[in-house]
């Protein structure tokens, strides 16, 4: 009898650990979107992600240029600086367990703030963050859950 008690706490525990870290992570991409074609050693984006950027943007290819993933269970700002120039700051909000996750995110760009929002991260949901022209495209910040 106690034996089964223990093997159903150590499952059901189990249950409780993995739901509680599921969705704890987002990943932040930038992406350089360019009509031109992009070089033979490029990373482009995933099949999936690729339509919806083109269906928003309207560009031909999505060149990966640098990405990060972010833990959202700790409630400290991080930063994702793919140039010096050019950063964002990502940050959790303090929420109730039973309030939906929210992020806090600011663009920076030659020290300035730029752009500011916040993001519910959901699977299936992707933040798309339209960024400055860059050479013959422009610069996009991709958030989403993982």
């Amino acid at each position: 009898m106690i034996f089964r008690f223990l093997v159903l706490f150590l499952a059901f525990s189990g249950l409780g650990i993995g739901a509680g870290f599921a969705g704890e992570k987002v990943w932040v991409g930038l992406y350089l979107a360019e009509n031109a074609p992009p070089p033979k050693d490029a990373v482009l984006a995933p099949e999936k992600m690729h339509h919806r950027l083109h269906a928003v943007f309207g560009f031909k290819h999505y060149e990966l240029v640098q990405s990060q993933e972010m833990e959202l269970h700790n409630e400290w700002e991080q930063w994702f600086l793919p140039r010096k120039d050019f950063f964002i700051r990502v940050e959790p909000l303090r929420r109730q367990p039973s309030q939906p996750k929210c992020i806090d995110y600011e663009i920076y760009k030659d020290g300035f703030i730029v752009a500011k929002g916040k993001y519910e991260p959901s699977e299936g949901t992707p933040l798309f963050i339209n960024g400055p022209d860059f050479h013959q495209g422009r610069l996009i910040f991709v958030l989403e859950a993982r």
